[in-house]
């Protein structure tokens, strides 16, 4: 446990932390920092994200207009080998804090940019392993609202992890007023379009990146590289299957599926995902 939370770290040098000691800056965002740290009493590795205090306004108002829960309260909810693990979460001297499982690879967005070779004929898998991710969050009753390639978190050995529930919130029993948060390039179209939405924005995020992985193009893709939102709301994908030969044409038609622009025609579970993609867990793309 977190006994005192520090209020200030500077520099990238190791500081000391009581019951914690840090290893060096790991990330720096515009909402938080993430160090590496050892917990003193075990000696585990850790990550500790500390949420910056300027940024606790835009926090306070996502969770005053659309959730009950911290994003640690709801990031330490979960319980599953594709979702990062939350080992403590609370608030000192008025600063956020998590204590995460420290993680060692790269983000998928970061693995296409560069390492290609390490992606073939793990693709299928790194998408199966999202949705399965996914499935959970939806089966705890919350809506991730921002899965991305930046964060879907690759491990040295091919695990894959969801991370970042800062835009997290319930899934509620009805649609709830859209609002554009997340990244651009995967928002639903009813978000775009200000209408209700509900879980579906995450069964469209994936399918992004599902596509993404597995042929190496944004399925929204024009020679208007700039009018991404348009994109979004009046392009139609390229059939997955004529970009990526040997996919399964089920697992080409699902994809496609969770890519419909009206939330009605796209699947209803992440969980019937699952399902279609563990029947090809063999196949290598």
């Amino acid at each position: 446990m977190l006994k005192r939370l520090f209020q200030r770290m500077g520099g990238h040098q190791p500081v000391e932390l009581p019951g914690y000691t840090a290893l060096g800056l790991m990330r720096e965002g515009s909402m938080s920092s993430l160090f590496k740290a050892r917990e003193q009493e075990t000696g585990r590795i850790v990550a500790i994200k500390i949420h910056k205090p300027q940024a606790r306004k835009a926090v306070e108002k996502l969770e005053a207009q659309y959730r009950d829960f911290t994003e640690g309260q709801i990031t330490a909810s979960f319980d599953h080998p594709n979702v990062i693990k939350c080992f403590d979460q609370g608030a000192l001297a008025g600063v956020d804090y998590l204590i995460l499982e420290y993680l060692e690879g790269m983000t998928l967005a970061s693995l296409m940019a560069g390492d290609s070779k390490r992606l073939e004929g793990r693709r299928l898998s790194y998408v199966r392993q999202a949705a399965a991710a996914m499935a959970h969050v939806h089966s705890r009753r919350f809506i991730h609202h921002d899965c991305c390639l930046k964060n879907l978190f690759v491990t040295n050995d091919d695990q894959v992890k969801l991370i970042d529930f800062g835009l997290a919130t319930p899934l509620l029993d009805r649609p709830a007023l859209a609002t554009r948060t997340g990244t651009v390039e995967v928002l639903a179209p009813e978000v775009l379009r200000r209408e209700p939405s509900d879980y579906r924005v995450d069964i469209f995020a994936w399918g992004v990146v599902a596509y993404q992985v597995l042929c190496g193009h944004w399925p929204f893709e024009s020679p208007e590289h700039h009018q991404t939102l348009s994109k979004i709301l009046n392009v139609h994908p390229v059939p997955l299957d004529r970009r990526v030969p040997g996919l399964p044409v089920d697992v080409s038609n699902l994809i496609m599926r969770c890519l419909e622009k009206e939330p009605l025609k796209r699947l209803s579970t992440e969980t019937t995902i699952v399902g279609v993609l563990e029947r090809h867990r063999d196949v290598r793309v």
